[in-house]
């Protein structure tokens, strides 16, 4: 049984019971047929191993360049936390501090919140805060824009390499793993079936 009395389809907003399945089993919406959860029990240990990988690689992009610019025989170096310290530094405070929270501390949060839950319903140790970690993991997930600022740096490069020779650095095929990984744990991320191992773990 879950936790919450009442869900809603997150396609047509349908009101509805929880849905009880059995594990494999997949429920879906009775008026637009949008997939509501499977329960699958492997899921748990592919989350883990994939949110786990994702906060050693976004650690990893912090230690190398993200990319080198050789404009007219002079050289320069940018990192992932440059890329906004330099617009900290051009009056750009309110923009650099959101780019830096949004593309690196609240992604890392929230792999840390997902790793922390799925290692409390495994150990048993922290029951009591499963439930906070859950909402606040559900909360902050649609704030993350990992993969807009992949695609910010893309659309750049194309710019620049018009007027400049760009060599990307270990640091942006990092993130780009990291960004698979994230989508990866996203995919996986099933708020009923969170529920659902709460329920198993206090029975």
């Amino acid at each position: 049984m879950f936790s919450e009395q009442v869900i809603a389809c997150h396609h047509c907003d349908l009101l509805m019971a929880p849905p009880h399945v059995k594990e494999g089993e997949c429920a879906l919406c009775p008026r637009c047929k949008h997939k509501i959860t499977r329960l699958h029990h492997s899921n748990i240990n592919q989350l883990l191993s994939y949110a786990a990988t994702g906060l050693i690689i976004l650690f990893v992009t912090t230690q190398f360049n993200l990319m080198t610019f050789n404009l007219g025989g002079n050289v320069s170096q940018i990192d992932l936390w440059q890329s906004a310290i330099n617009m900290y530094f051009d009056d750009y405070k309110v923009l650099a501090v959101l780019v830096l929270f949004f593309i690196f501390i609240l992604p890392a949060l929230i792999l840390i919140l997902i790793v922390a839950f799925i290692l409390s319903i495994k150990t048993g140790i922290g029951c009591w805060a499963q439930t906070s970690i859950l909402r606040l993991t559900f909360v902050m997930m649609p704030w993350a824009m990992v993969e807009v600022f992949l695609v910010g740096i893309l659309v750049s490069l194309v710019k620049l390499v018009t007027i400049a020779q760009m060599d990307l650095g270990w640091s942006f095929w990092a993130y780009a793993v990291f960004c698979f990984c994230y989508a990866k744990v996203l995919t996986l991320v099933d708020r009923y079936q969170f529920w659902h191992w709460i329920d198993e773990a206090h029975r």
